[in-house]
């Protein structure tokens, strides 16, 4: 039973659904390309399942019986590869390639597809340490945008910039600043994995960088194990011919003497018969049918690899910059908060705010908003947590002011107390804003 609980514990990877905690070069990796290999993986699989994935002439005095027999044997046991274009005795001093992988391509598919979801594995498992639910937060994030009724606006509205407010505030997060900047970033990074504490207010950002570093390497190995069977160089010449070939009708252009893929092969067995002790050896040629549909397939793929790729390093890139750029993230923010007073006047206020308030974590989820939601409501929840920041930050303010507390259950619900002059007035629960939208 302690087995099945634990299996329950594990991250779902939501395929169908519509999950908010990343952004379209995520989904690209994930969802398209996984769907796209899975897709293909069927069409071999039932390809395989046909009569017709492999073809052996076989001598005249063979029956049906015999035939289907050869065919399925050769299938089996794996055929070799020669060049049968070259003279008899070229042929004989040949080093012959024994074919061993076809009757696994639509498991090598799927070990493809597992590799790309693994990264995804990886930001389901560990951002829950974080200790803040991603999701819900952007589900919320997502029903402030359709939300028609004014006080299930301010309700949720309370709820978002509270959750984040509990999250980037945490006093434990402060801590760094005592220290080196790396030491700092090392402890938080390793409190985090091992022992499950969030102390470090860049945890978010740092691992979903690294999340997209796993999946531009996990593209650069498969685009390169796909380059050796399609028996390409891996140069900058061959790459420039291969994409201006993607413009052209030459695209699927098949390689009849393919090493990897080849259309003929040959295929030796014994027969053994009762009267005869070494039996009949017989050398048949093959037809492999099969490896038409692999080529174009892992063709396709390589295309559309090359693709994911560009993306994948570009959308990257984006965020790498905020990370190394402080001044970036300072403009992210100061372009989207709507205050009565100019920035200029309020110049020191906005570096604590930006810098010291919100830090990376602040703006890695209001760009993860901005990214699924929109520019409108990413304004607004900055807007109330910078009203919500001027306010905690006037200590005579304070017995005036509305106060909002989250309090966090094991099972990850919230509720909203919000008290006025000392007394409670309302209880906010989340689960309920989600109905009449």
């Amino acid at each position: 039973m302690d087995i099945l609980n634990a299996f329950h514990r594990l991250p779902q990877i939501s395929y169908f659904g519509i999950r908010r905690d990343d952004d379209f070069a995520d989904r690209l990796n994930y969802k398209y390309t996984v769907g796209l290999l899975i897709f293909f993986s069927i069409v071999v699989a039932s390809k395989q399942f046909s009569n017709d994935h492999i073809q052996c002439w076989v001598p005249a005095i063979f029956t049906r019986n015999y035939e289907i027999y050869v065919s399925n044997y050769c299938w089996i046991h794996n055929t070799y590869h020669i060049n049968i274009s070259e003279p008899n005795m070229k042929r004989t001093n040949e080093k012959r390639y024994v074919l061993r992988y076809y009757q696994f391509v639509p498991f090598i598919l799927l070990i493809q597809a597992l590799f790309y979801l693994l990264p995804r594995l990886c930001w389901r498992s560990f951002s829950r340490h974080s200790g803040i639910d991603i999701k819900n937060l952007m589900d919320a994030a997502h029903n402030l945008k359709n939300v028609k009724r004014f006080h299930k606006h301010k309700s949720i509205m309370s709820y978002l910039v509270s959750l984040i407010h509990q999250y980037i505030g945490d006093p434990r997060k402060k801590l760094k600043q005592e220290h080196s900047r790396i030491i700092a970033y090392i402890q938080g990074l390793l409190s985090c994995i091992i022992s499950a504490t969030n102390t470090f207010n860049g945890y978010l950002f740092f691992l979903y960088l690294f999340m997209k570093l796993l999946y531009i390497i996990n593209t650069l190995v498969q685009l390169y194990a796909i380059r050796l069977l399609l028996e390409q160089q891996w140069t900058v010449n061959e790459t420039i011919k291969d994409f201006r070939r993607i413009f052209t009708i030459n695209i699927l252009r098949t390689n009849p003497l393919s090493k990897y893929f080849p259309k003929i092969s040959m295929c030796d067995f014994r027969i053994i018969e009762p009267n005869s002790d070494d039996g009949h050896k017989y050398t048949v040629q093959c037809v492999l049918t099969i490896n038409v549909y692999n080529e174009q397939i892992f063709t396709v793929l390589y295309i559309w690899m090359n693709i994911v790729l560009v993306v994948t390093i570009y959308n990257f890139i984006s965020w790498l910059i905020f990370l190394l750029f402080p001044r970036l993230r300072y403009s992210f923010f100061t372009q989207r908060i709507h205050m009565q007073q100019s920035i200029t006047t309020l110049r020191t206020s906005m570096h604590v705010f930006v810098y010291n308030y919100l830090q990376y974590d602040g703006f890695f989820i209001l760009r993860l908003i901005h990214s699924n939601i929109g520019d409108d409501i990413t304004s607004n929840i900055l807007t109330n947590l910078w009203r919500n920041f001027q306010r905690s930050d006037k200590p005579t303010s304070v017995d005036n002011s509305i106060g909002a507390t989250i309090s966090l259950t094991a099972t990850g619900n919230r509720g909203l107390n919000m008290k006025t002059n000392g007394q409670t007035s309302s209880l906010f629960d989340y689960t309920k804003t989600s109905t009449n939208l």
